[in-house]
C-alpha cells in the first residue's frame, strides 16, 4: 500500500466546491537530459570511490566476472548497498551487470579504473568541503576552518593511485639519469614516491615531509611493511616553512610532487623556492611535479581541471599558470633541465631544475 502524502487530502474530505481528486502526471525528464545525467553521473562518482575503496574494483580488474552477493558474504558487506553500488555504476557503463547479480567490466571501466584516484579524490578526499560546507565557504563571514577540513588520509590513498597511474611514469623516466644519495620528498602523503626512488639504490636514503598527520600515517604503514624503517625517515613539518635539521645537509635530491601550488601566491612561492636552497643547501636537483591552472576554458572542462579548481578556490588558494611557474623559477634562482608535460591530469608537469 502506497501512502497517501500529507499535502495531499483524501477524496473522501473533499468538499462538493473542490471535487473529486486529480492525479496530474509527472513529467518525466529523458534518460540523456543533461540534468538527469549530471544527478546520475554524481551518484556512480560515489558508488566508483566505494567500490574501489572496499576492494569490488581490484577484484574486478583482476579476475573479471564477479557474484555481487558472494563478494558482499565473503568480505562482510551489506548485499543491498554493494548491489546498489554497482547498479550506479552499471547505468554509466562502467560495469554490465546482468540479472542473476553478476557483475563483469563494462566498456567503460578500464578508464574508470586508470582514474579512480580522481574519484576518491573528489568524494572522499574533498566530500565534507563540496556538499556540506561549499556554501558555508561561499559567504565571507563563515569561511573558518572547519569549513576547509578535508579527509587528508583520503587524499594520500588518492594521491598515490594518481601519482603511480599519472605522474610516476615521466617522473622516474628524468630520474633515471640523475645519482642522488639522499632524497628529501616534500609533501611525501603515502611514501610511495620516497620508497619508489630507493628501489634499486641500496645505498640510498629517503627523507619524507608532510603537515599531515594522517597522511603520515599511511606513510609509517608503507615503509614497515618493506622494512625500510632503517633507510627512511619521516618528519612532520611545513614545507613553507621547513625547520632546519642536521639530517637535510646530506640531501642532494629533493622532489615535490601535487602540491607546489600550495607555495602560491608569487611572493610566497619564490620566498619558498629560495629557502630550499638554504634548507638544503647541497641538493643538485629539485624535482617538481603539479598542476597548473587551465587557460582559455569557458566549457567543455576536461578531467578533473573543473573539481581541481573549484576546491581550491574555495580554499582560498591559488593556482598558478604555467608560465607564472616559469616566472617564479627565474626569481628564485632555479634553471630548467629538463621537462615533462602531462595529459591527464591536464595541465599538468614535471620539471628536473637545478640551482643557477
Amino acid at each position: 500500500m502506497i501512502d497517501t502524502p500529507m499535502l495531499a487530502p483524501s477524496p473522501d474530505t473533499l468538499s462538493a466546491e473542490t471535487g473529486p481528486a486529480k492525479t496530474v502526471p509527472a513529467k518525466e525528464m529523458p534518460a540523456h537530459n543533461p540534468v538527469t545525467e549530471t544527478f546520475n553521473s554524481a551518484l556512480a562518482t560515489a558508488a566508483l570511490s566505494a567500490a574501489w575503496e572496499v576492494g569490488l574494483l581490484d577484484r574486478l580488474h583482476v579476475d573479471g566476472p564477479v557474484s555481487v552477493e558472494k563478494f558482499a558474504v565473503d568480505h562482510d558487506l551489506h548485499a543491498p548497498t554493494l548491489l546498489a553500488v554497482v547498479r550506479a555504476l552499471a547505468a554509466r557503463r562502467i560495469v554490465v551487470l546482468d540479472g542473476r547479480g553478476h557483475a563483469e567490466p563494462g566498456p567503460g571501466f578500464a578508464d574508470a579504473f586508470r582514474t579512480k584516484g580522481f574519484f576518491h579524490w573528489l568524494v572522499r578526499g574533498c566530500g565534507e568541503l563540496l556538499t556540506a560546507n561549499l556554501p558555508a565557504l561561499a559567504h565571507n563571514d563563515r569561511r573558518d576552518d572547519a569549513a576547509l577540513r578535508r579527509d587528508s588520509r583520503a587524499i594520500s590513498v588518492a594521491c598515490r593511485d594518481i601519482a603511480r597511474n599519472f605522474f610516476d611514469p615521466p617522473f622516474h623516466d628524468l630520474l633515471a639519469g640523475l645519482d642522488f644519495d639522499t632524497a628529501a620528498d616534500l609533501g611525501c602523503g603515502s611514501g610511495d614516491r620516497v620508497l619508489g626512488m630507493l628501489a634499486g639504490r641500496p645505498h640510498a636514503r629517503g627523507i619524507g615531509i608532510d603537515i599531515a598527520k594522517g597522511a603520515l600515517s599511511v606513510a609509517r604503514e608503507a615503509v614497515d611493511a618493506e622494512g625500510l624503517g632503517d633507510r627512511v625517515t619521516l618528519h612532520l613539518d611545513d614545507a613553507l616553512a621547513l625547520s632546519a635539521r642536521p639530517e637535510y645537509a646530506a640531501v642532494d635530491l629533493v622532489t615535490c610532487f601535487m602540491m607546489g601550488h600550495d607555495f602560491w601566491p608569487m611572493d610566497q612561492c619564490v620566498r619558498t623556492l629560495r629557502g630550499l636552497r638554504e634548507v638544503f643547501p647541497n641538493a643538485r636537483s629539485l624535482v617538481l611535479g603539479d598542476t597548473c591552472r587551465s587557460t582559455g576554458l569557458d566549457a567543455d572542462f576536461p578531467m578533473f581541471t573543473l573539481g581541481f579548481e573549484l576546491v581550491h578556490a574555495a580554499m582560498g588558494q591559488f593556482v598558478p599558470t604555467l608560465d607564472e611557474w616559469h616566472a617564479a623559477f627565474d626569481q628564485a634562482g632555479w634553471l630548467i633541465a629538463d621537462r615533462r608535460m602531462i595529459d591527464l591530469p591536464p595541465y599538468s608537469f614535471v620539471y628536473h631544475l637545478r640551482p643557477a
